[in-house]
């Protein structure tokens, strides 16, 4: 890092922070941080009026121990009641009977953190940090029912004992799993447990050490996927970065990056709206067609108790959300604007030239009709402007996307569940570039403007209680016109050499416009209570490629007990270019077969009784149709990658994935934990020869620990694998020639990344600050070279990655 007093800085919070100064808050801010760490401290109105909790307090360290010493000049104690909960009592007064309602699930023990109580008088209560409070001088007898969301209501009636404090824990039963909501394929990330909620949350996002906070970055963290760092997008169990399909709210989204052609940096979805992530790494349910290798399913916020206003300041973006939901809680909507990349430059990072602006807004409006019937409407927009001026290569780009969909939701909560969506969207994507070097002269000039508008529909029909169909379609009409200038002329010794020298001239004009339909039918048997099929295909057409593809799926899940499952899917997935998906590098770019992969997954998951979590996955990968690319034999991190003399473009016959993951995850006390092995194996088929692709790595490791530290918050990452295949150059008496592509490999990849974090409250809101670095060692991990020929001479210069970035951002949410 060119500037170390962002560094400094950050030793400095922590130093300040973890001293033993005293620090002086209000005791609600007090009680606030504590309920940060995990404790749960309850007190009556009766005892603790806005006086006293506005009361100036200082303290040495955050704990109970301590409060409760200051807290005695006040005439106040705190109580120790049950687990981690505590009650503050006034020492002078008569006790308040009280009572604190724990629920948790009967079958597995978890906690339930969302129920309400309804009293006899009609009314109803709501849990807050998983607890009910009940509190008064005349408080002799408890009744009422209490209901939570997919389990059967219990009716409780208590009588109370004058100044008793009482902790009641009540086990609520399940209700049996939706036939829709049992997972059955594979390879649907799972972070908290083996039959529900197989997402990101909200909270597992936030645990996770992402440049600039990216929601889709997420998926760097788990086993099987791998990424150069700098990159927004990866690659998946060996699969290319573009065979991911995006979709947030269930909306696909192309290509949803800033500065898309230079590195993808930032995806346009602002991690403040974001509720979930569904990952899927296998063979996915049909209604997700059209890649071959993952998919991100996006969810944006719920009616949840989230604050009315949040302003996010940080290094690399500045962002504000408002939220409202209406007094009857039947309409809601949210508002979310960002802007960033003013800051990103050789201060930030070393010899930077790169100077990045963009922007991005999301609206989401929800309405409930009826009981039965929902509405919204979403509109997201990102703009990109770029420039580059650096000694080799000049640049300008501009990045325009405009998304609009509304949806209509239908749930008779028997039977039926259907989905309307109208859509439309518009892309004008604008590049320019120069390169001029001893090796090359280069330009390019491309011009994009795209529109898609369709309409989506989808149903889950519920014939009986083991039998489930689930169909729909996706019609789009979709035009692009491209105007895309190339001349490349690639000369010199070292070219000459190794017989790369050559040139181009290019103009292409394209203008195409077409219908493109998909269909898909999934039919799901509920065989027992321990067997789950899903059999089904998804179908496409697209007028402009002049082809169609089936892909049958099938899955299985076999549920071997309350901990244990096994999941087993056979499939083919096919990937189809969209309509502005050519291959602008080519002479003469034009639409390919679909690519085509057969897949096999075996999956098996595990929940021990100490709460670890063990899930482990083994698949094999045949491609029977690939898709040309194009890439640099000894360096690709240029911003012009494109325009350089080692761009080669390969046309595989076939290829080839298999791998075995394993995850172990869990928490001891405070600390959560994960950790995953894998070992991959991608390669691609020519002729008679397999070469591995330039981002295969044998083996990875993945290690992520979160626990508390002092008032923060302390996150890590480490990241390992086997250094990425590269192509040598062999030295002979006659001089120099390019060695066979891939068949060494650089050093070994590992990085550490870090995080802290800390929440306190104000009167007037709460603050969190994150400071977080990417690449925390500053370790260099070599990933190409830039070659010369002097003399006869053949030397190079070691280029690294990701080399140290800060990142700090403070978050202020108020209502």
């Amino acid at each position: 890092m060119k500037n170390p007093r962002l560094w400094l800085w950050f030793l400095l919070l922590m130093k300040i922070d973890i001293s033993s100064a005293q620090t002086t808050q209000t005791l609600q801010q007090w009680i606030n941080e504590l309920e940060q760490t995990g404790i749960s401290l309850f007190y009556s109105s009766d005892y603790l009026d806005a006086n006293k909790l506005n009361q100036p307090l200082s303290l040495k360290s955050i704990d109970v121990k301590s409060l409760n010493a200051a807290i005695k000049p006040l005439r106040l104690f705190i109580k120790h009641v049950d687990a981690d909960f505590y009650v503050i009592r006034h020492a002078d007064q008569p006790a308040i009977t009280t009572v604190l309602i724990h629920l948790f699930n009967d079958s597995n023990q978890t906690e339930i953190e969302q129920f309400q109580l309804q009293q006899n008088n009609q009314t109803i209560l709501k849990a807050q940090n998983g607890v009910i409070l009940l509190s008064g001088l005349h408080l002799d007898k408890l009744h009422g029912t209490l209901m939570a969301q997919d389990y059967y209501a219990k009716t409780i009636n208590q009588t109370l004992l004058p100044g008793q404090t009482k902790v009641i824990h009540i086990g609520l039963s399940p209700l049996p799993l939706k036939l829709s909501d049992i997972h059955v394929s594979t390879s649907l990330i799972n972070y908290h447990n083996t039959q529900n909620n197989q997402f990101l949350s909200r909270q597992d996002i936030a645990k996770q050490i992402n440049f600039n906070h990216d929601p889709l970055r997420s998926s760097n963290n788990l086993a099987g996927t791998t990424s150069n760092g700098i990159s927004g997008k990866v690659h998946t169990r060996g699969g290319h970065e573009n065979e991911s399909l995006i979709l947030l709210d269930n909306h696909e989204l192309r290509n949803p990056y800033h500065f898309n052609d230079f590195f993808a940096f930032f995806s346009i979805i602002n991690d403040s709206v974001v509720d979930s992530i569904e990952y899927y790494s296998g063979i996915f349910p049909v209604k997700y067609g059209g890649r071959l290798s993952s998919v991100m399913d996006v969810q944006s916020d719920q009616w949840v108790g989230l604050a009315t206003h949040q302003l996010n300041l940080g290094l690399l973006n500045t962002s504000y959300t408002y939220r409202h939901q209406n007094d009857l809680q039947n309409s809601y909507y949210l508002l979310a604007l960002r802007t960033g990349g003013q800051l990103i430059n050789d201060h930030l990072i070393a010899d930077l030239t790169v100077k990045p602006e963009y922007d991005d807004g999301y609206f989401k409006s929800t309405q409930e009709i009826n009981q039965y019937w929902q509405m919204s409407q979403h509109v997201l927009v990102a703009r990109d402007e770029l420039s580059v001026d650096q000694d080799e290569e000049m640049a300008e780009a501009g990045y325009h996307d405009q998304n609009l969909w509304l949806q209509w939701h239908f749930d008779d909560f028997a039977q039926h569940q259907m989905n309307w969506q109208l859509y439309g969207s518009r892309r004008h994507d604008i590049r320019q570039g120069t390169l001029l070097n001893e090796n090359s002269l280069a330009v390019v000039d491309e011009d994009i403007t795209s529109h898609f508008q369709g309409i989506k529909f989808n149903h889950q029909w519920q014939f009986n209680p083991q039998l489930l169909l689930d169909y729909g379609f996706n019609f789009s009409v979709e035009d692009t016109q491209i105007k895309s200038m190339r001349s490349a002329i690639h000369q010199g010794p070292l070219v000459e050499a190794l017989d790369l020298d050559r040139s181009q001239e290019r103009l292409f004009v394209f203008d195409e416009h077409g219908y493109a339909v998909q269909l898909y039918s999934n039919l799901r048997y509920q065989i027992t209570d321990q067997w789950t099929t899903d059999i089904g295909f998804h179908y496409h057409n697209q007028q402009w490629t002049q082809n169609e593809g089936l892909s049958p799926r099938f899955n299985v899940a076999y549920f071997a007990s309350s901990q244990s499952v096994w999941r087993l899917g056979l499939g083919r997935h096919q990937q189809s270019q969209h309509i502005d998906e050519l291959l602008l590098e080519d002479d003469e770019p034009m639409y390919f077969e679909p690519a085509s992969a057969d897949l096999a997954v075996l999956e098996f998951n595990h929940q021990f009784v100490s709460g670890w979590q063990f899930r482990s996955e083994i698949y094999f990968k045949k491609y029977s149709q690939t898709h040309p690319y194009f890439e640099n034999l000894f360096n690709g991190y240029h911003v012009l990658p494109d325009l350089f003399y080692d761009r080669i473009k390969l046309t595989p016959n076939d290829a080839e994935s298999a791998g075995a993951e394993f995850t172990l995850s869990g928490q001891y006390k405070q600390l959560n934990w994960s950790a995953s092995y894998a070992y991959s194996d991608v390669k691609d088929e020519f002729e008679n020869m397999e070469i591995s692709r330039s981002w295969n790595q044998r083996n990875a490791l993945k290690i992520n620990l979160n626990m508390p530290l002092d008032a923060w918050f302390f996150h890590l990452n480490i990241n390992y694998h086997n250094g990425w295949p590269r192509t040598a150059i062999d030295e002979t008496d006659g001089g120099v020639h390019l060695a066979v592509r891939n068949q060494q490999s650089f050093h070994d990849f590992y990085q550490v990344g870090i995080k802290l974090n800390r929440t306190w409250s104000r009167d007037w809101g709460k603050w969190q600050v994150d400071l977080q670095l990417a690449n925390a060692l500053n370790t260099e991990n070599a990933c190409c070279r830039n070659y010369q020929l002097l003399d006869g001479a053949l030397t190079y210069e070691e280029k690294n990655g990701l080399p140290l970035v800060p990142d700090i951002r403070f978050s202020f949410n108020w209502n």
